[in-house]
């Protein structure tokens, strides 16, 4: 199965997992983007991993400066997006409490299946990017041939299209009352491209 395959089958899988929790199980959009952070996070952890793998294969003699400040900088923008996410929800739903959603996000129960998502999801996800990054980075031996600043900036350009669109919904929900699916599909058709065209 070439790459491509494999991102276009793990990008579908991603994106019926919120569209079946939104119309099947009543999760609010709040709810899905906790379920984007965690892998936003994992995601921004294996690039760190991915750039220090072609660094160490390829034997690139960088000093730590050189090495991390552009990861470093990426990293702000994953912080900046998650606060800005925050910013929307608070602002399409004014009597949401962060701390209470957070806690029964982890500590949700699917009908007869009474384990907390929480103790199943982050496994899930970590294990998810774990093959991605095993399966289209280490056994393609993309590490071999790719540039670690290739890398870095093509993750920056998926965050900033994240960051783009999360100002969007900012801006849309001042001045719109729009449903929350709409947000939903959108942000699905964003994660989505860049899922398979940004993700290397």
């Amino acid at each position: 199965m070439t790459p491509l395959r494999l991102k276009i089958i793990q990008a579908v899988g991603e994106a019926v997992i919120p569209l079946l929790g939104f119309f099947y199980f009543d999760w609010s959009l709040y709810f899905i983007l906790l379920f984007y952070f965690i892998d936003l996070i994992a995601t921004e952890v294996f690039t760190y991993i991915k750039v220090n793998k072609v660094i160490t294969f390829q034997r690139i003699n960088y000093s730590f400066q050189q090495r991390y400040s552009n990861l470093i900088l990426n990293s702000i923008l994953v912080i900046v997006l998650i606060a800005l996410s925050h910013v929307f929800i608070y602002s399409q739903q004014e009597d949401i409490q962060f701390q209470k959603a957070i806690i029964e996000f982890i500590m949700y129960e699917e009908p007869g299946f009474p384990i907390p998502q929480g103790y199943i999801l982050l496994p899930l996800v970590i294990l998810g990017n774990f093959q991605q990054y095993k399966n289209m980075f280490v056994k393609s031996n993309a590490y071999r041939v790719f540039s670690w600043k290739k890398l870095i900036l093509s993750r920056r350009r998926a965050l900033l299209i994240a960051l783009g669109g999360a100002a969007l919904g900012l801006i849309l929900v001042q001045f719109l009352v729009i449903p929350s699916i709409v947000y939903l599909i959108l942000m699905t058709i964003v994660k989505f491209y860049v899922d398979v065209k940004l993700t290397l």
